[in-house]
């Protein structure tokens, strides 16, 4: 027995590290639009705030980490917003791990097709954003598609380690909720696939990627069939998108490119994409960026409207970080849609991001 309890005592305990963080951001502003066919409108939105907790527990002697996110959008204030679940509604939630042989997570997440566009964009949650050239109080501006948007439920995500320097593969799931009961009417059980390769050099200032989603959903509102695993939107038929993706950086400039390409079953040409921006630091808190984003063949309903949401749009701004973590930015955009519909808009926000360790 004394024997055994020495040994006991001689084990040496799991070397265990949690940490549990809370952040988030709380963005505000003030804009007005003006359209040739909703005509002009003043606007005070939230933009995108959120709460976030991370908790994770690590086995340093093993490499391996455990992890749980949960972050929570607030939406309350959002007449115009997307978002069109209840007041506020979960953004993410998703759990893992990671060690040597990658990163697996299950949840609700943004897809790696939509970060990797959401990088490319220096207004992404303003008030001058909007996919269609339209207003919105959040998301993708003009130039990027609405695959951009969103969070998606029942994602199964992999990123693998790096084997090569710079050199990231991944691949993910979308687990279709719906069963054999509801894939009628139109609808489906089939899952969606993504999967992408990015490279990135930063002695030489440069990065490059590639994204693939496979979309094989159909969801029918009418049919029972639920719209959480099909990035965040009804979608009558299936559809390929590809994205081609890059940036470079030297000294005070920061350049990005994304470009895309849809195939939505049925339409006659693939949907077609794509963004470039700039942001330069004039100061070491004042930043200018501007964007220019051009769509073609982006043609839902061709019965209704032959020219869909086609045309070109530019964005420029300037940031200012007033003290650490609030930013105050004025920006301003002009849309201009092959249909005849000419939009601009211009606003002014504050952005605070916020962040403890609660250990």
């Amino acid at each position: 027995m004394a024997l055994a309890v020495a040994s006991l005592a001689a084990t040496p305990a799991l070397a265990v590290e949690t940490d549990v963080g809370l952040g988030g951001v709380f963005a505000y502003s003030v804009s007005q639009h003006d359209g040739d066919s909703t005509g002009k409108d003043t606007d005070a939105e939230n933009n995108g705030s959120f709460l976030r907790v991370d908790a994770s527990a690590s086995d340093t002697d093993r490499g391996i980490k455990a992890f749980v996110v949960y972050e929570r959008g607030f939406d309350r204030f959002n007449s115009a917003s997307a978002n069109n679940e209840q007041d506020d509604f979960v953004r993410e939630f998703y759990a893992g791990v990671s060690g040597r042989y990658g990163t697996l997570s299950y949840g609700r997440m943004s897809t790696f097709y939509k970060q990797a566009g959401q990088k490319i964009d220096p207004f992404y949650d303003t008030s001058i954003a909007g996919f269609n050239g339209q207003f919105s109080n959040e998301g993708a501006g003009y130039g990027l598609s609405n695959l951009t948007n969103a969070f998606t439920s029942n994602t199964v995500a992999y990123q693998a380690p790096t084997l090569v320097p710079g050199l990231t593969l991944r691949g993910s799931v979308y687990l279709n909720d719906n069963g054999e009961a509801q894939a009628v009417g139109g609808a489906n059980d089939d899952d969606d696939f993504g999967v992408g390769a990015a490279y990135e050099n930063a002695d030489l200032g440069f990065a490059v990627g590639v994204e693939y989603l496979d979309i094989n959903s159909v969801v029918t509102p009418t049919a029972g069939a639920t719209a959480n695993t099909i990035f965040g939107v009804n979608k009558p038929v299936t559809s390929e998108a590809v994205r081609v993706y890059g940036g470079y950086k030297i000294e005070k400039l920061s350049l990005g490119a994304s470009f895309e390409q849809i195939d939505v079953e049925d339409e006659a040409d693939p949907r077609q994409y794509m963004m470039l921006s700039a942001t330069y630091a004039l100061l070491p808190d004042i930043r200018v960026a501007a964007t220019y984003g051009l769509l073609k063949d982006v043609v839902p309903n061709a019965a209704a409207n032959p020219n869909g949401i086609d045309g070109d749009g530019f964005a420029v701004g300037a940031f200012y970080d007033i003290i650490e973590n609030l930013t105050g930015y004025v920006a301003a955009r002009s849309v201009s849609l092959d249909a005849g519909d000419d939009i601009s808009t211009v606003a002014a926000g504050l952005s605070y991001a916020f962040g403890t360790d609660l250990n």
